[in-house]
């Protein structure tokens, strides 16, 4: 089988959540952060033969990254990775014991605000995180605005960035670490619950990211 260029960039994107990844037979992605903070799920083109996991993503995408037109033959301890010709890289698996497989599913609760947050915002709210070196991103209904706050929370007098995205009648501070922004880029349809989770769906591919609220939001 061939992988695509958006499922390697899928997976890629997934190496920045957890840096092993158990594939599960069929087109479906799942991973978790080691904290249990961060999950994202993805529905792919290719359909997958077999579970295998894999310990090390982001050497394995270096390994497919040596061949043109790279074929990945999947047996039952290992994958050739290959070009076809006469080269090939005997891959092996990783156990489940070693890579956790994270839940294929999972219950997200009624919604308490829901919002459209498109490629720009998000990359301005990243951009900005990065110059300021600011470590918390806040959502926060005030005043029947819906804001996006990027700061230093600890810090009274941090710099600070700020962007209305709608209107809401709830007065809420929901906080989001930033380094829990794991997006790949893209538009997305952001909900947020008081159960202290998020949720983004992209709204061009079958992608979704589940995010940690931190313990000291206010619902």
């Amino acid at each position: 089988m061939n992988l695509s260029k958006d499922t390697l960039t899928l997976i890629k994107n997934f190496a920045s959540i957890n840096g092993s990844l158990m594939l599960k037979e069929g087109n479906k992605l799942s991973t978790i952060s080691e904290a249990k903070n961060v999950m994202a799920n993805v529905v792919v083109a290719e359909s997958f033969p077999q579970d295998f996991g894999i310990y090390d993503v982001n050497e394995f995408l270096g390994v497919i990254s040596l061949f043109e037109n790279t074929q990945l033959d999947f047996k039952d301890k290992y994958v050739t990775i290959s070009d076809g010709g006469n080269s090939k890289i005997k891959y092996y698996a990783a156990g489940e014991g070693v890579v956790r497989a994270a839940p294929a599913q999972i219950k997200f609760p009624d919604a308490d605000v829901s919002f459209d947050l498109d490629q720009d915002q998000l990359a301005m709210i990243l951009r900005t995180s990065s110059v300021l070196k600011s470590s918390d991103v806040a959502i926060s209904g005030q005043d029947g605005d819906l804001k996006v706050i990027v700061s230093d929370k600890k810090n009274d007098t941090s710099n600070a960035y700020e962007v209305t995205i709608g209107s809401t009648d709830k007065e809420f501070t929901a906080n989001i670490k930033v380094e829990n922004l794991k997006m790949l880029p893209g538009n997305y349809t952001v909900e947020v619950s008081s159960k202290k989770i998020s949720k983004f769906t992209n709204k061009d591919i079958d992608l979704t990211y589940f995010v940690a609220i931190e313990a000291d939001s206010k619902f």
